[in-house]
């Protein structure tokens, strides 16, 4: 009898124990840790190893402080370029890639330019420019010297004109439609 009581504590105490890491396990899955309150999500959904999907297009963030010349260039040894941003939602969307890996928001060069004519800003893949979100003041071409744009600045973390051979980290956008 004494060996029936035992093999039933043990069973109560192991489905107790099962029933405690679900629980525990179940919390987890639900916690979210983002530094605003909003749930991050960056899907890869067809697009290669470090790059993130949104719309049709892959876009990867790099951390490596580069000009915005070598920046563009190495998008383009990818198969991208510097993103160029044609919506609010695709601009929301950047800056969630970029805080997803620098929680500070720091300066992030974007494939704007204006080096062949003052103000006439162009996207480095083509596309036209029609979507801004400039900074209140900008671009202002501070002492003639600011060509090539970039995000993040300012409290409202909209974009800035700035010289073109600051280094930033930048974000990438792949030419080829992603489905």
């Amino acid at each position: 009898i004494k060996l029936q009581k035992d093999r039933s504590d043990l069973h109560h105490n192991w489905t107790t124990f099962t029933m405690l890491v679900l629980i525990l396990v179940g919390l987890a899955l639900m916690a979210v840790n983002p530094s605003d309150g909003q749930e991050l999500k960056l899907l890869r959904g067809d697009c290669p190893p470090f790059w993130y999907s949104y719309g049709n297009r892959c876009y990867k963030y790099i951390a490596t402080p580069m000009t915005w010349g070598d920046a563009e260039l190495h998008c383009v040894s990818q198969d991208a370029n510097l993103v160029s941003v044609q919506s609010h939602e695709e601009d929301t969307f950047v800056h969630t890639l970029i805080r997803n890996f620098d929680p500070k928001e720091a300066s992030t060069w974007i494939g704007l330019s204006d080096a062949q004519q003052e103000g006439g800003w162009l996207w480095s893949d083509g596309s036209k420019f029609t979507f801004q979100a400039w900074y209140t003041g900008e671009p202002s071409n501070y002492y003639g010297k600011e060509h090539c744009g970039g995000t993040n600045y300012g409290s409202t973390k909209k974009w800035n004109d700035y010289p073109c051979t600051n280094k930033y980290s930048f974000v990438c956008k792949s030419r080829e439609t992603c489905l």
